[in-house]
This record gives C-alpha cells, structure tokens and sequence, in this order.
C-alpha cells in the first residue's frame, strides 16, 4: 500500500498555542516523495504554519487550487514565494468574478488577485475542465458530474456573468484523488459539488471501488439536515477507514460525524499531519 501524508497548513480551527487558524484551506499532500499543496488559504497563515511545523515547501510539483473562492486562492502569492515557479493547476471558471449574495448583503469572495500578477510571481497555469494526471494514482478530478439528488449546492454563492450576479454552479469545484493500492484516498477542498459526488466521481476516473479515506471540507455547515443524513447514510454504505473533515464542515455536522463513526473520524484542524498507511487496513 501505498502512503499517504497530508499536513494541514490552514484550516478554520488550530491546535494551541502554537499554529495559527482562519477560514481557509490549505493542505500539503506527499505520495511516494512527490508533494502536491491543494489550495493557500487567504493569506500568509498557511506558509508561517507550514515553518511552524517544519514543512519546507520548496519542490512542491503543483499548487491545486480546489475551486476560485478567497478562502482557498487569496495565499496564493505567499506560497509561491515559498515554492519557487509552480505549476498551478485549476478549472478555468476558479478565476471568474465569485459573490456571496443574500438578499441585500453582496460580497466578493473570489480570487483577489490578478492572473498578470499571478503569473509574475511565478504560477505557471494549467487550466483543465477534465481530470489531470498528477503522476501514477494520483488525479485532480476537474469537473465533478452531479449525480445525487441530495448535495444541490449553495444558491446564496454567484456569479458574475455579463454583469449580473447569476447563481455560480461551482464548475470549478474539484478534488484530488490518490489510488493507495488498496483504495482511494479522496482530498476535498470545500466540496460544492457534493462530497458523494466527488467520492462517486474519484471511483470512475480511477476504476477503483474501495474509498479508503476521505479527507477536507465537505460544505455540511450550510446545507441543511437532510444533505448531512443522506452523507453520513452513502458514507456508512462506503464505509472508509478514515474520514478527517475540517473547514466549511462546521462542528456541529462535525460532532455528528464523530458520534456515527467513532475512532475513524478525525476533526482535523490546523496543525495535524494524518498519515494514511497499511495500519488503517486492520
């Protein structure tokens, strides 16, 4: 089997006193010595937490960016000066004009940063709408196909499309997927396509049944109690030997997920580095 490594560089919650929180994203994968950082968080928390934790990010092989919210794109300029020129590798949608709209309340919450500026400062884009070949067993998924009839997604997130606020179907979205050999470990970033979805998705890109972890955010804090059944019901039906979800999760679905799976769920936060090897197996 192979192992898995992710340390969790940013993330909503810390363990005290010593790493720093805030809402965001950022976890740094390695699979057989290559390192793969899905997402930056919004600022320069995940690279003083990547220092804290001893995590030399130079040699990263791409920054995945998971989907074009702030939360998960805005450090995007603090981790390249810290990789050096990097691939970065998204869906061409993750750059478009995001919003936040309820009722009056209009925000912007995509990336704040220009490509120009982004380029300057060393991202080599990779733009795919389809599934990208990191190396052997190791995928991002591109666009997820929505399936279920229970993960509709947030009609409060838009877009901008010729100047009107449209409700954004997150095209963007997409996860990183690694075949252990003894199955799938499924990497979300806030999962607006549906972390069943995503999971149902990883299974045809790789040809793999098993989902042995699922790791991030799963969007469960914003999506109501039916959503968050039907999960945990697909989840159970899959059975994992692992799940460690964090960010956009929220602890109330949190404490849920824990009651349901016990020792096998894990409330990941910021700090944490979750090794993924043949001990899950038994």
């Amino acid at each position: 089997m192979r192992e898995v490594r992710i340390w969790v560089l940013s993330d909503n919650t810390a363990a005290p006193p010593v790493f720093l929180a805030e809402h965001g994203l950022s976890l740094l994968l390695e699979v057989e010595g290559k390192r793969y950082l899905l997402d930056t968080g919004q600022g320069e928390v995940a690279v003083r937490n990547a220092e804290r934790m001893g995590v030399d990010l130079r040699g990263v092989e791409a920054i995945i960016l998971s989907h074009g919210h702030y939360d998960h794109t805005a450090g995007l300029p603090q981790a390249l000066r810290r990789t050096g020129p990097c691939r970065v590798i998204c869906h061409p949608a993750a750059l478009h004009a995001k919003y936040y709209q309820l009722g009056e309340i209009r925000r912007h919450i995509g990336i704040p940063w220009r490509r120009d500026y982004l380029v300057a400062n060393g991202a080599a884009f990779g733009e795919s709408t389809g599934p990208t070949l990191l190396a052997e067993g190791v995928w991002v998924t591109g666009e997820i196909p929505r399936r279920t009839d229970y993960e509709p997604g947030d009609p409060n997130l838009k877009c901008e499309v010729d100047g009107v606020l449209e409700v954004d179907p997150l095209l963007d979205d997409q996860a990183v997927v690694v075949d252990t050999g003894e199955g799938l470990v499924v990497v979300l970033g806030c999962a607006h396509a549906g972390a069943m979805n995503t999971c149902l998705y990883a299974r045809e890109i790789s040809g793999v049944e098993r989902i042995l972890a699922v790791v991030g955010g799963s969007h469960l804090a914003f999506l109501g109690r039916e959503q968050l059944l039907r999960t945990i019901e697909e989840l159970r039906a899959m059975d994992p030997a692992r799940l460690a979800f964090s960010h956009c999760t929220g602890q109330a679905a949190a404490l849920e997920l824990a009651t349901t799976f016990g020792d096998r769920f894990i409330f990941n936060q910021t700090g944490t580095c979750l090794t993924l090897d043949a001990s899950l197996l038994g």
